[in-house]
């Protein structure tokens, strides 16, 4: 509990912010069940919960900076924010559930789908900002930028594995081997590079977007 405290702490005002917005992600959400009778975008919890991963990872680990300082442990560390950062901006891809939904609530879908979203997303930059943070500690101005658009296309790899192929973070673990294969099957695909250079490069302009208007 103390170390949940120490994380909101850390940075009060932005982690308020995320607060109040998970808060009225749930409180549409909640509307919604109660007109309709169903609960039938209640997985929008789970997939922002996993889009806050990254983030909070971060945020854990810089109240143990020593974590950082070796070098096997600061690549785990890394390895695990990578592969969970395309839950944040896979959100996105919820959209499709639009047409599934009830027609009268078209407006309202669309709203609640928008704000889970924007905030899953929101939850992927501010990962990519903690990165920086984190490891230029370690690693040069240069080698951090560079890393950043890198990182950008392979999450929109990501996104095109959890999509179409239906894997999720946790597959790394549980079943390796086919993510493996189907991954590197993927790179001979047109479409799979069309569509990880489309959202990766989507993720990378709105990164600029937000360091030109707020800074780094």
């Amino acid at each position: 509990m103390q170390s949940i405290i120490n994380i909101y702490l850390s940075n009060k005002k932005t982690n308020s912010l995320l607060l109040t917005l998970c808060l009225y992600c749930a409180f549409l959400l909640l509307c919604r069940a109660k007109l309709t009778q169903s609960i039938f975008y209640f997985f929008l919890v789970w997939n922002l919960f996993l889009a806050a991963i990254p983030y909070l990872l971060l945020q854990f680990a810089k109240q143990r900076i020593q974590l950082f300082e070796n070098r096997k442990t600061r690549l785990l560390l890394f390895l695990s924010w990578l592969l969970f950062l395309p839950n944040s901006f896979y959100i996105l891809t919820d959209f499709v559930h639009l047409q599934k939904g009830n027609p009268d609530l078209f407006w309202f879908d669309l709203i609640l789908l928008f704000s889970f979203a924007s905030l899953g997303f929101l939850f992927g930059l501010l990962a990519i900002q903690e990165y920086k943070n984190c490891f230029s500690l370690f690693y040069s101005n240069k080698t951090i930028k560079t890393s950043i658009p890198i990182i950008c296309l392979l999450s929109g790899f990501g996104i095109y594995l959890g999509r179409f192929l239906r894997f999720n973070s946790w597959h790394i673990l549980t079943n390796p081997f086919q993510l493996i294969i189907d991954a590197f099957l993927c790179l001979f695909s047109t479409e799979a590079l069309l569509f990880s250079a489309l959202y990766g490069s989507f993720i990378y302009i709105t990164c600029l977007i937000k360091n030109h208007f707020y800074g780094n």
